[in-house]
């Protein structure tokens, strides 16, 4: 008995410690101004046939390698917890010379077994971690779709540049972001720009019809602010303020807003639409870089008010009641403990559901479609998807599985299960 207690102790311990490192590695990263500090980076390497030098290069890369994981997990809560992480992680390792700024040395020591040890201090550029971390999350998310929709004044008078939405285009589509095409936007929404941005309902519905993951709603003013001749030529100045808010199509919280002014300056130019298409162009520029990769960074750790984890949204249809609770239940297991599912709706067989987690849309998706969901459709934030009436119902499965016997244990059964089936092994030992 006192050796299953000690056996059950020990892992406990090691559990707590984990945690506990994890936590401590956290509390070392500060923040300053645009720059991460990082107390604590560690480095190490065997030093071969006496070469120190080559072992205390290869413990400096590796101390790089330990401040930018550290500053990513303090950077975006949850991307440490990303399906593929790992992906993530070695597009931003192989950029560690332009991200790491500073490397101060604290110590260096070499252990009973020929390794060479480095701590470190390192300063993390925010704005350039940001530039390598925002498009490897916007890709391993699966590239979210972005619509636009912008109202565009001059002088008070609807605008035909589309200046600040094709300069919005080209920042986002330089990001990695799956764009929709704005005519398809302005073909299913009957109203004009104004009218529409004023009833945002109207915008959601289009963007979910168009499937699109985030909508970036915008409004663009720009007055004249001198005209006149100068040296006989006819000259104007413009001031134009940009604001753009993204919004999550699904749950309508806003990620993030900026607003930009600009003007001609000593430039003035030869028309209103001239100084105004300049101008425009330079405020949404500043404006869409802003808020490009907070929008990847809300996808991952959750949304302002929301339960941190990607929300996907599911929609199943010819699903009978009874196979409902039993999708629900998978569902469940998969999101884990920090994850929730909630049912919206089941009407006419059809059942809409969210869930909230870690995992993304197609590993949710793949796993409906093991569960007998024909999938027809998978974006960043959304799976559609009906019932396949050939195979087995998800319960049908589960009762099969438990009559049948066990040959392994299953990846979905989780840390824990495995925990459980490692200690229930450890405690037949101590027997």
């Amino acid at each position: 008995m006192r050796r299953k207690l000690l056996t059950a102790l020990v892992i406990a311990l090691v559990c707590v410690a984990a945690h506990s490192s994890w936590h401590t590695a956290s509390a070392a990263v500060k923040a300053q101004g645009d720059m991460f500090v990082v107390d604590d980076a560690e480095g190490y390497a065997p030093i071969r046939n006496g070469n120190e030098n080559e072992a205390r290069e290869e413990a400096k890369r590796e101390a790089y390698r330990d401040a930018l994981e550290k500053a990513l997990g303090a950077m975006v809560s949850g991307v440490t917890e990303m399906e593929n992480y790992m992906v993530v992680r070695d597009r931003v390792f192989s950029q560690t010379n332009g991200i790491v700024k500073k490397f101060d040395v604290t110590k260096e020591w070499t252990d009973d077994d020929g390794m060479l040890h480095i701590s470190a201090i390192c300063t993390v550029g925010v704005s350039a971690l940001d530039g390598v971390l925002g498009p490897a999350v916007i890709d391993a998310l699966g590239n979210p779709r972005i619509m636009l929709w912008i109202d565009e004044k001059i002088d008070s008078k609807p605008s035909d540049l589309s200046s600040t939405e094709s300069e919005a285009l080209r920042v986002f589509e330089k990001a990695g972001y799956l764009l929709v095409d704005p005519s398809q936007a302005k073909a299913l929404i009957k109203l004009d720009p104004e009218s529409a941005y004023n009833d945002p309902s109207v915008i959601m519905e289009a963007a979910r019809t168009l499937r699109a993951d985030v909508i970036i709603l915008g409004k663009s003013y720009s007055f004249t602010d001198f005209n006149g001749k100068i040296n006989g030529i006819m000259m104007y100045r413009m001031k134009s303020s940009v604001q753009l808010k993204a919004v999550f199509t699904r749950t309508a919280y806003q990620v993030g807003s900026k607003t930009v002014d600009r003007n001609t300056g000593k430039e003035p130019a030869l028309s209103k639409e001239a100084g105004a298409d300049r101008t425009f162009k330079e405020a949404a520029s500043i404006a869409s870089k802003e808020i490009v990769h907070k929008i990847a960074y809300a996808l991952v750790s959750g949304s302002p008010g929301g339960i941190p984890g990607i929300t996907v949204n599911i929609k199943i249809s010819g699903i009978s009641f009874k196979d409902v609770e039993a999708i629900e239940e998978g569902l469940r297991e998969l999101a884990g403990k920090s994850g929730s599912v909630y049912e919206r709706e089941y009407k006419d067989n059809i059942l809409e559901i969210d869930v909230v987690s870690e995992k993304t849309a197609r590993s949710i998706a793949s796993f409906l479609s093991d569960n007998g969901v024909e999938i027809e459709g998978v974006t960043a934030q959304t799976v559609n998807g009906s019932m396949n009436g050939s195979q087995k119902s998800t319960k049908e499965e589960a009762s099969s599985q438990e009559t049948s016997p066990k040959k392994g244990i299953s990846c979905e059964t989780g840390f824990f299960g495995v925990a459980i089936v490692a200690l229930t092994g450890l405690i037949g030992i101590a027997r």
